[in-house]
């Protein structure tokens, strides 16, 4: 059976622009492209990731390149994403008593082709084989490598092993069976077991010459040779399409693979080039030199539906809630943020509902929390904080704010210490809402007696900033998995290790006991009260100023057939796309819902027979976090 797969990435940052788009033809050339080749997607890209390496890789632009490139074990199903279907795996079983998940590969599928960068050898030919799923599972949990937000899931705090501090053991049967066991239950095992993309050991484990980086997989020798390979400008994995060439700030781009295992992706080659300006994306997409794209801007957006090109039906908009939410968050290291009062008082100063209406006219909706606003997980008693000028003074008064110096600006003695009540905003550079967004936090601060100073600041940067925690506060927003673990965010595990998610380093007792306490929560009506008590803490304390929902709002050519949008992110998924007349062969979308049993014990215990998986739909899945739009 021939099944294409999701990605399934954990969480990704949402930088404060959108996703990618399209375009450029198989040549570079200046000047118009209007010409479309039936087997080219053109799309557009803002922002060049820091990285490809798909382990220590955190941000949506990566994940949306590695979509097609690499697989995982197995996928959610778009259309009902509590149902699992193989990919790289090509079954499984699950002892519930022993918590071993016995992980049958598929034979046959082989790695891209990647050339050495010292010698120039073309290594080709390479199987897929247990081997490099041990060594994803040998790099995530080496300390040293750069994936905090990863390793987290795995990590055991209470571990009684001082030479093992992880919840998993895992062992190779032989170059097709794999094993993987949970000391204890975990509420996202299958996730964490069988959603990992995998990485290549051949390529990954040596250098530039092809020698061994090192024997130890869990030294800091082969981290530091991991954080830095060669290959983190490029990517080999063994999805339909595979790496071709990358020009940061100019394109990027991947061609077909020819061995690819599964169904063919329906094009033979994907080109990004890097549009910043939102203004010329919308105007390449009117012209027909672009495929698919994401507007960021709300304006353009509804001034796009009402195009010429909209109207003739030569581009399509529309319009969806994504999976993600947006806030301001305050590093609570700067005395500024430390008194909770202090936090709703500057939540207090925002007016969001203005700037939904205002600013993205509408197509948005506001949030109170961490979940999204239909997930069980929200607490829906909740209500978004009023924007109040009048409580937000009495708030700042109360906590000892006050300004003594008759300059405008509040000012506290701590420690001895004379403060100001003044920060730096950051925000994504080049990005116009949220500059309109942050001068409106900044003109309501100033009437509270608060001084901001924004900070438009290029993506790479602002990564290096959060990582360091050498920022005050940053307009952000956060992508949503169909599950995941707000460990990775909340918890004071994390408060002041580098490169993790938890940049604001917010530390709570209660919400650390919520999260531990989830880890080994089965039943799906145990989590949602510990879901929902977590967002009860995290309102109480404010550590984000929460702003809203808003809409993925996305064109695309009307060329582009079967175009659709879903619940679970990246919402599309470009292996249905198709030009022409004739649709290509594909599965068909009906889904097996899970069963009562299933749904109360969390998890799935076999593998769907094949009958099953062609029924359930193994959806030709190719995308992360915010790739098709």
């Amino acid at each position: 059976m021939k099944i294409y797969t999701v990605y399934f990435s954990i969480l990704g940052f949402i930088a404060t622009v959108v996703f990618g788009s399209i375009i450029y033809s198989n040549i570079f050339i200046k000047g118009s492209q209007k010409s479309a080749d039936s087997k080219t997607l053109r799309r557009i890209y803002n922002e060049d990731p820091d990285t490809l390496n798909l382990i220590t890789a955190n941000d949506t632009q990566s994940t949306a390149f590695q979509s097609l490139v690499y697989e995982s074990l197995a996928s959610r199903n778009f259309v009902n994403p509590d149902v699992w279907v193989p990919v790289l795996a090509e079954s499984w079983d699950f002892d519930p008593d022993t918590l071993t998940y016995t992980i049958h590969l598929r034979d046959n599928v082989y790695w891209h082709p990647i050339t050495l960068p010292d010698t120039k050898r073309v290594v080709e030919g390479v199987k897929f084989t247990a081997k490099d799923v041990q060594f994803t599972f040998d790099a995530i949990l080496n300390k040293n490598v750069e994936c905090p937000f990863l390793r987290m899931a795995y990590e055991d705090s209470e571990a009684e092993d001082p030479t093992w501090k992880y919840k998993i053991k895992y062992w190779i049967e032989d170059d097709l069976t794999f094993k993987v066991q949970w000391l204890k239950p975990y509420f996202l095992m299958h996730t964490y077991t069988l959603g990992m993309a995998i990485m290549p050991r051949h390529v990954f484990s040596v250098d530039k010459k092809g020698e061994p980086i090192s024997l130890d997989f869990s030294g800091k020798e082969f981290a530091n040779g991991f954080n830095n390979h060669w290959a983190n400008t490029k990517m080999c994995g063994t999805g339909p399409m595979m790496f071709d060439s990358w020009v940061r700030d100019k394109r990027f781009s991947l061609k077909r693979w020819d061995e690819y295992w599964g169904t063919p992706y329906n094009f033979d080659r994907v080109n990004y080039i890097a549009i910043r300006n939102d203004n010329t994306v919308l105007q390449k997409i009117e012209d027909e030199e672009a495929d698919m794209t994401g507007i960021a801007r709300s304006v353009l957006y509804l001034k796009g539906k009402k195009s010429e090109a909209a109207k003739e039906g030569k581009v399509i908009f529309d319009d969806y809630y994504r999976p993600s939410y947006r806030y301001v968050g305050y590093n609570l290291n700067r005395p500024f943020f430390q008194d909770k009062k202090v936090r709703w008082a500057l939540s207090h100063a925002v007016p969001v509902q203005t700037i939904i209406d205002k600013v993205w006219k509408g197509l948005a909706r506001p949030t109170t929390g961490p979940f999204l606003p239909d997930s069980s997980s929200t607490d829906q008693s909740l209500k978004p904080i009023q924007f109040s000028l009048t409580k937000a003074r009495q708030l700042l008064d109360e906590a000892g704010w006050i300004d003594t110096d008759d300059d405008g600006i509040r000012d506290k003695v701590i420690d001895g210490v004379k403060y100001d009540a003044s920060y730096e905003l950051l925000i994504f550079a080049g990005a116009p809402d949220y500059e309109v967004l942050a001068r409106f936090i900044q003109e309501n601060n100033r009437k509270i007696g608060v001084e901001v100073s924004i900070e438009p600041t290029k993506w790479a940067l602002m990564l290096d900033k959060m990582n360091k925690r050498t920022f005050d506060a940053v307009i952000l927003g956060w992508m949503m998995s169909w599950t995941s673990d707000p460990k990775q965010i909340w918890h004071s595990d994390y408060a002041h290790e580098p490169n993790s998610s938890n940049h604001i380093s917010y530390e709570s007792e209660k919400v650390d006991a919520l999260i531990d306490e989830l880890q080994t929560t089965v039943l799906e009506k145990d989590q949602v009260k510990i879901f929902q008590e977590i967002h009860r803490e995290i309102y109480e304390d404010q550590p984000y100023t929460f702003l809203f929902q808003e809409k993925g709002k996305a064109a695309y050519n009307a060329r582009i057939h079967n175009v659709k949008f879903y619940a679970m992110r990246p919402c599309s998924w470009s292996g249905q796309w198709y030009v022409g007349d004739t649709p290509p062969p594909t599965m068909p979308l009906e889904v097996i819902p899970p069963t009562k049993e299933e749904t109360e014990r969390g998890y799935l215990n076999e593998t769907p027979t094949e009958e099953q998986q062609i029924e359930a739909g193994a959806l030709p899945v190719k995308e992360p976090v915010a790739s098709d739009q």
